[in-house]
């Protein structure tokens, strides 16, 4: 091989690692996204529908209904908000360790 090849080949070498680590970046960059979805709505509503179901079999006095309506409401918001982030970040921790590893693995 002349001299030519090894640079032909270390330069496709080279596109293909910057190729597979855009690939990581788009991956890191769209699990940033703050989505919400379907799972995410039913987990934020599903005790305020249980909190009415049992007004319709127990008497509720109405101060005390609308306080636990509120308290369940910010409860569940606050659960799917803290458990989204939770996922999130540890998805993009994982992907960042799989980055550094696999720059690692190549200047070694």
């Amino acid at each position: 091989m002349d001299n030519d090849d090894v640079k032909m080949v270390e330069a496709k070498i080279e596109l293909e690692r910057i190729s597979e680590l855009q690939k990581y970046k788009e991956e890191f960059d769209k699990l940033g996204s703050n989505d919400w979805g379907l799972k995410d709505f039913l987990s934020i509503i599903a005790p305020f529908g249980l909190l009415l179901l049992a007004n319709s079999f127990f008497t509720i006095e109405s101060e005390l209904f609308q306080i636990m309506c509120v308290i369940f409401i910010a409860s569940s918001f606050v659960q799917g908000m803290v458990t989204a982030e939770s996922k999130k970040t540890n998805r993009r921790i994982d992907l960042l360790l799989k980055i550094i590893k696999q720059d690692q693995s190549k200047n070694t």
